[in-house]
């Protein structure tokens, strides 16, 4: 068995057993609209990063990652509960900026006169 396949298989447990240890035992309103949305372990299973989304402005991202710091031991205790590891890895939580981002490029593109136009006009400006 490669070390990749079982890195990815950790960290799909791990993304699994978080996301399902938030909904069902953590009571923190800080990580009421969390989604976990990826998780990346190390080839040597030492260290997980867990993304997450938060619904919400600023001030709820901040109270996301306040909630993490305070839950992370619970957490970390519980994926070891959870997923059969020889050790389990040190978890760090990171706020998922693909949304953001993609939200970004989709205004960008808004933006642009070229996607503004209609359909049928900009088949006949490529025909003309």
């Amino acid at each position: 068995m490669s070390t990749t396949f079982r890195s990815d298989r950790a960290a799909e447990a791990i993304r699994a057993a978080v996301a399902k240890i938030i909904r069902e035992e953590v009571q923190d309103p800080g990580l009421s609209f969390v989604t976990i949305t990826n998780c990346e372990v190390s080839r040597d299973l030492q260290n997980a990063k867990v993304f997450y989304t938060v619904l919400g402005d600023e001030a709820a991202r901040e109270a996301a990652e306040a909630a993490f710091r305070r839950a992370q031991s619970f957490l970390r205790t519980r994926i070891g509960e959870e997923i059969a590891l020889r050790s389990v890895p040190e978890v760090i939580f990171r706020y998922d900026r693909s949304t953001d981002n993609a939200m970004r490029i989709e205004e960008i593109l808004a933006g642009l006169p070229e996607l503004k136009r209609d359909p049928e006009e900009q088949q006949d400006a490529q025909e003309g």
